[in-house]
């Protein structure tokens, strides 16, 4: 009998569980996890509703997109909900965004686990990973005691949001066992900004972003950005901040346009023309105090003199290119994946590895991030196919 030991009771780990349980029953699965219970990660995806999928995946969605190509052709949004009903799940969408039926992340992690266990799958919680061997078999060894097996599955997640369970504390113990690493970095984060933004702080706003890289444009997307104490935040930004970590920290300038659905002249009409009806408050009936004296200083506008035409043309300047300089991202506590990982020229098409027969490395262990918008489950689910379907 064939015996699979899967490290992490993850998104990943809990879909490799069921995927190989269902395709050989007389396999011993078993799952191990340091947490109390599994899934913590995932319970916390989708601001608790869970975005599991999105029906347009690309390939330029992701960090290697020449390297998802072939796989999101094999495993298309279409197969994704096919595997997923098999297993009884039922979905919805908002748009692109693909959740469970219910909108509940709580719901789906029970219903992985409780199918697992329905199959025959075991979990060993509180048992924190620390060495293992390869030879004719595999032994390991964790906190609750020293196990074999056939396979053995790393499907821990990367170092975001270590309160959920993923601290990264294993790239560490597989760079010694050889596996070229790709340096670890927060990704799907808030950024900092040089610019003094704390009398903004709380301040949601709809806006075009662009980002530029030594005055390279390297992404534009619309959204809601959150202004934070020290710098900028909401999903739009979280992509944001994974164009600009890919790029190693190099010169980058962001710029919001605060309405960009309105052409720079007719905005410049009409501030003229609430100037003319509200002279001294005019810019109330666009923007909030804070943001209003924010882009009153950028413009170096004194509101409580008479307006002119150059000063109202400065101001729409302002508005529709309000600029800020990056100066770093928030930390891997605030992140929402981890970029880098087990490089992917250490793996085969299976994801097993090239350097230890039976070992295998599946979700974010590699070095594979997406967009914000359910494509990084996507892969949870995806790679966990590709392992799957190969055993």
């Amino acid at each position: 009998m064939n015996i699979v030991s899967i490290i992490g009771a993850s998104g990943a780990g809990l879909y490799l569980s069921i995927f190989i349980k269902k395709k050989h029953p007389e396999w011993r699965v078993m799952v191990f996890d340091k947490n109390k219970k599994a899934g913590r990660k995932v319970l916390a995806t989708g601001n608790g509703r869970c975005n599991l999928l999105n029906m347009n995946s690309k390939p330029e969605d992701y960090n290697h997109p020449i390297y998802m190509k072939p796989i999101l052709e094999k495993y298309p949004f279409g197969e994704l909900q096919f595997r997923l009903a098999e297993l009884g799940v039922i979905l919805t969408n908002e748009g692109d965004l693909v959740y469970p039926l219910t909108n509940s992340a709580s719901s789906y992690v029970n219903l992985l686990e409780e199918k697992a266990r329905q199959l025959g799958v075991e979990f060993v919680f509180e048992s924190e990973f620390i060495d293992y061997s390869v030879g004719e078999i595999i032994e390991f060894k964790t906190s609750s005691g020293s196990y074999s097996c056939d396979k053995l599955i790393f499907a821990t997640g990367g170092k975001s949001q270590s309160k959920l369970g993923s601290d990264g504390k294993l790239f560490p113990l597989l760079g010694k066992h050889g596996y070229q690493i790709v340096p670890l970095q927060p990704s799907l984060c808030p950024i900092k900004v040089r610019e003094k933004v704390k009398p903004l702080s709380g301040i949601r706003h709809q806006a075009k972003v662009h980002v530029s890289a030594s005055g390279v444009a390297i992404h534009e997307e619309e959204g809601e950005v959150l202004f934070k104490d020290d710098g900028l935040s909401g999903i739009v930004i979280f992509n944001c901040s994974a164009y600009i970590n890919r790029l190693g920290n190099p010169d980058v300038e962001i710029s919001l346009d605060l309405f960009p659905k309105v052409q720079f002249a007719t905005l410049v009409k009409d501030l003229e023309d609430s100037a003319k009806k509200n002279p001294g408050f005019f810019l109330d009936a666009y923007l909030v105090p804070p943001l209003k004296d924010y882009v009153l200083s950028v413009a170096k506008v004194d509101s409580k003199k008479p307006i002119e035409k150059k000063e109202v043309f400065k101001i729409a300047k302002a508005i529709k290119d309000l600029r800020f300089s990056f100066a770093g991202s928030y930390g891997f506590e605030n992140s929402q994946v981890t970029m880098g990982g087990i490089s992917l020229t250490e793996v085969g098409e299976d994801l097993s590895s090239k350097r230890e027969n039976g070992v295998y490395f599946a979700g974010e262990m590699l070095d594979v991030d997406g967009l914000c918008g359910g494509h990084n489950l996507g892969w949870c689910l995806i790679s966990s196919l590709l392992i799957a379907d190969s055993l």
